[in-house]
């Protein structure tokens, strides 16, 4: 047989193109024939040159309900890995769609039969997708997820929820796929931090200004201008005009600090007069601090000291360019409100969602 493209490494070898009618002729039966005949039909389509359609039969895979036990899973393990290896070594001439945001549709649309263990499969491949894939080709549904009030799951309650519903060793092969992947893709797994927020005076403003001067122009390139992150820098961050914001408006500056490291990041807000809102005005980590952990505790002592001063509400701005905010924005529980653009000067605009948390 003589196939355009080099086998899978992770998919059965094949003495013969399959077709699609060999895996439509097992009706509504999802056994270990059915499962075996989708790698195999994987296999046909990634060797003709069909990445997005083996995603499709990998996922088609992913629907049998079978049990550890069963002797197909020892030949061909749940696919999470051959998934990552496709990922990785996709084609650049070979169309893949978007596979963050296919999993992202599929885990949200899902239907029975076995729907949530089918969902949370989904949940487990979006993951993997979002840790091998770079955001900016391969961005989230964001009108999706604000439409429908979508929060993306953390890799702990993918492993949770995989933990608890699988039937086989889905927790173990997906862990292995992201493992797998990380060494491939030279990344180290990150571990959470233990973090402490701690609320400054005016004297430590300077340690803030210093961290945004490290922060910004690592993480916003490509969703503002240069231009506009020098602007913006100047004019919120002088240590005069922070601690101004603290005498006049009762602001609050915390710095978030993470151990054996020192601050990492800052978070400030503020009790609006008359109103059950605080506001958070900046949250920021540095960018090696991601992932972490570190984001969520801070939102979380942020949510506890707005409660004690007698809020019911906690609001945010996000720029509606920022992704990865807005998902960790939704992960905490905050719901879209509105858009709002506003003139800072200068011919800069801030184009942003507003955000809602209720406390």
């Amino acid at each position: 047989m003589n196939l355009p493209h080099a086998p899978h490494p992770l998919l059965p070898e094949i003495d013969r193109p399959y077709e699609a009618a060999e895996v439509n002729a097992f009706g509504q039966d999802r056994g270990p024939a059915f499962y075996e005949t989708c790698h195999r039909y994987a296999q046909t389509v990634w060797q003709t040159g069909f990445p997005a359609k083996c995603i499709l039969l990998l996922n088609r895979a992913l629907a049998c309900p079978l049990k550890a036990d069963e002797p197909v899973l020892q030949r061909w393990p749940l696919p999470y890995q051959a998934l990552a290896w496709l990922l990785i070594h996709r084609p650049a001439d070979q169309f893949i769609g978007n596979p963050r945001r296919h999993w992202q549709h599929l885990a949200t649309r899902m239907v029975e039969p076995h729907k949530e263990l089918r969902t949370w499969r989904a949940w487990a491949c979006w993951y993997l997708a979002k840790e091998i894939l770079p955001a900016a080709d391969f961005p989230p549904d964001l009108k999706q997820i604000r439409e429908e009030g979508i929060a993306e799951p953390t890799q702990a309650e993918i492993s949770y929820r995989l933990q608890t519903l699988s039937p086989a060793d889905d927790l173990h092969r997906w862990q292995q796929a992201l493992e797998w992947a990380s060494q491939q893709l030279g990344k180290t797994m990150v571990k959470p931090a233990a973090t402490r927020i701690r609320r400054i005076a005016a004297d430590e403003l300077p340690m803030v200004q210093k961290l945004a001067q490290r922060i910004w122009p690592a993480c916003y390139p490509g969703i503002i201008s240069e231009k506009q992150i020098d602007y913006m820098l100047s004019i919120w961050y002088h240590p005069s005009a922070m601690a101004r914001e603290m005498e006049l408006r009762g602001v609050w500056f915390a710095l978030i600090e993470a151990e054996a490291q020192g601050a990492v990041g800052y978070v400030s807000f503020e009790r609006y007069p008359d109103s059950d809102i605080c506001f958070i005005n900046k949250l920021y980590l540095l960018p090696e601090m991601h992932g972490r952990g570190l984001g969520a505790a801070a939102l979380t002592w942020t949510a506890d000291r707005a409660r004690e001063l007698g809020a019911s509400r906690l609001q945010l701005r996000v720029n509606k360019a920022n992704h990865p905010a807005i998902c960790a924005y939704r992960r905490a529980g905050f719901v879209f409100l509105e858009d709002v653009c506003t003139d800072i000067g200068s011919g800069f605009v801030m184009d942003d969602f507003m955000m809602e948390k209720a406390l």
